[in-house]
């Protein structure tokens, strides 16, 4: 049946039905935040850090085989540096979301704060993926099997 022989309501019903269905495909795109399994004050457990890292350079790893991973951010041990979500852009893009510091008095001292987040099902594992932050871009490299 041609859109043309439909009553206008029924036009109007099947143009709304069609920019709901587009908005979901957009939406799409990328998937809500995934939430820490945990974070904490320190170097990820049981893993090496990156030469990098000595001055202080934020980092990513993979952690559990690739069944989780880690983002390592430097900053005052009172008021810890901490990622609050991420965003899967694409299987090899993610986008941090940094959670606001905390108030009051922050130390001057550099240490790191690990955030361990699973890795989605949507992610790749087998190439590297970069991760956005609001000032760098973190690499977790692509895990050999």
């Amino acid at each position: 049946m041609l859109l043309s022989t439909l009553r206008p309501a029924a036009r109007s019903l099947v143009g709304v039905v069609g920019a709901l269905l587009l908005l979901g495909a957009l939406a799409g795109c990328t998937s809500p935040g995934s939430k820490p399994v945990t974070d904490y004050t320190g170097e990820p457990k049981g893993v090496i850090a990156p030469p990098s890292s000595a001055g202080g350079a934020a980092y990513a790893v993979w952690m559990k085989n690739g069944a989780q991973y880690g983002i390592v951010l430097y900053g005052s041990s009172t008021c810890p540096p901490r990622v609050a979500s991420v965003d899967v852009l694409a299987s090899n893009q993610l986008k941090a979301n940094l959670a606001p510091i905390d108030g009051g008095v922050c130390t001057q001292d550099l240490v790191p704060h690990t955030t361990v987040f699973a890795t989605p099902s949507s992610v790749t594992t087998t190439s590297d993926v970069t991760i956005k932050l609001p000032d760098s871009t973190l690499t977790l490299p692509a895990l050999r099997g």
